[in-house]
């Protein structure tokens, strides 16, 4: 397994994109980087990608922030934490705008994309 220790993109699930658009860049100050499709978007932060995405279960006072850990090889991380016990919701690869990701969870219900980027650019 390798090491799944560095933090590459933190999402936050929102009911509506363009409200949450419009908060984060006139209020907040954050600029919008790309578009991916009408759910998601990136806003440019010099760390780590900031990610707004629509979705349909998001519940007001709930945590709807996801981090998501870069992983090297997705298929022998999914298989050493399956080994290992580690709780999953998606345990096979499924692709997104950067490449592909499965989700775990840790032993308090907070859901953790691994994510694997595309090799090609």
């Amino acid at each position: 397994m390798t090491m799944l220790n560095q933090v590459c993109v933190m999402t936050i699930r929102v009911p509506n994109t363009e409200h949450a658009v419009k908060f984060y860049t006139e209020i907040l100050g954050f600029e919008v980087d790309q578009y991916y499709g009408d759910t998601i978007v990136s806003l440019k932060h010099d760390q780590i990608p900031l990610i707004l995405e629509e979705h349909s279960e998001v519940i007001n006072g709930q945590n709807n922030v996801v981090l998501a850990i870069q992983s090297e090889d997705l298929e022998q991380d999914i298989e050493a934490l399956t080994q290992a016990g580690v709780k999953f919701i998606i345990n096979k690869p499924e692709a997104c705008p950067p490449g592909r990701y499965a989700v775990i969870e840790d032993p308090f219900g907070n859901q953790i994309e691994l994510l694997e980027f595309s090799k090609v650019k």
